[in-house]
């Protein structure tokens, strides 16, 4: 996704009104766990899912245009070489043979003039003065990272954030809800955008898969060295703690479906290890106990 190199005024106010939040949280005993390499990548991530239905079709127009005039270029400087015996890049050529024709040079203006207008469009859509989360964009983000939810799973998912009850997600809830899921030791928080978040905030180069390496970068910084090595191989390793297996490239990869598949699984076992999950497995048991001396009574 394409982002503004610099943060608005508005947002730098926010950012620094979060940290000055947090270190007063600090002077009354309260930690805090967001810190300011976290705090701006869950700015990144913010950013990106904003308006995020409309940006990636044009997101991904604009990199499929790219794409198409660096092949472009390649080719023409293949030519320029076979042609002349050497790049033609580094060979004046007078001849007219060597220009490009009317319509390579009409084509050529034609994909500047695409490409500048997706890059305005862009710019008009990450420059709205109020920027926030809609569950169309949820929804797109979704369906982009390869896991397409319903309409209804979509809505329960912007609810469970919106504090304000006006429908969306603005950045004071993002945070809210990022900060909620990471201090929660119960499993009862509702983490099903968070966990889309905290991929996305893993996933630095923004290709759809979570590297190792930045997955380590990121955890280390918040949970420390012995819990980050048993996250990493509850992500990366086979089931029930098998060792890593190195695929693809920064030390192994995960898409999406795999990190929400280790991620739910692993809020269900905190949960049933928290102490309102142990009672409810035993007044559980205690039924099913009582239902078996009844059937055997009878």
């Amino acid at each position: 996704m394409l982002a503004p190199k610099n943060l608005s005024s508005r947002q730098q106010q926010q950012n620094t009104s979060f940290l000055q939040s947090n270190n007063e949280k600090k002077l009354f005993g309260e930690t805090t766990t967001i810190g300011p390499n976290e705090l701006k990548e869950l700015r990144r991530v913010f950013n990106s899912l904003c308006f995020f239905s409309e940006k990636n079709p044009k997101n991904l127009k604009l990199r499929s245009l790219r794409k198409l005039m660096a092949e472009k270029k390649n080719s023409e400087q293949q030519q320029g070489k076979e042609r002349f015996g050497t790049n033609v890049t580094d060979v004046t050529v007078s001849s007219a043979e060597a220009q490009p024709n009317g319509d390579e040079e009409k084509e050529e203006v034609d994909l500047k003039m695409e490409e500048a207008q997706l890059e305005n469009d862009l710019h008009a859509l990450q420059s709205r003065p109020d920027p926030i989360i809609r569950a169309q964009d949820v929804a797109a983000a979704l369906k982009n990272l390869g896991k397409p939810c319903t309409k209804r799973e979509v809505l329960d998912m912007v609810w469970e954030v919106d504090e304000k009850l006006d429908g969306v997600i603005d950045w004071e809830e993002f945070v809210l809800m990022f900060e909620r899921n990471i201090r929660d030791r119960t499993g009862l928080e509702p983490a099903r955008f968070y966990h889309m978040v905290q991929f996305m905030i893993y996933d630095r180069d923004e290709n759809g898969l979570v590297s190792l390496d930045e997955t380590m970068h990121m955890l280390y910084a918040r949970i420390g060295r012995e819990k980050m090595e048993s996250t990493i191989t509850r992500l990366f390793g086979g089931d029930d703690g098998a060792p890593i297996i190195e695929q693809g490239s920064h030390g192994g990869e995960i898409n999406f479906t795999r990190y929400w598949e280790v991620v739910d699984r692993e809020q269900r076992k905190m949960f049933d290890e928290s102490q309102l999950g142990r009672i409810i497995a035993e007044k559980r048991n205690r039924k099913i106990d009582v239902g078996k001396k009844l059937k055997r009574g009878t």
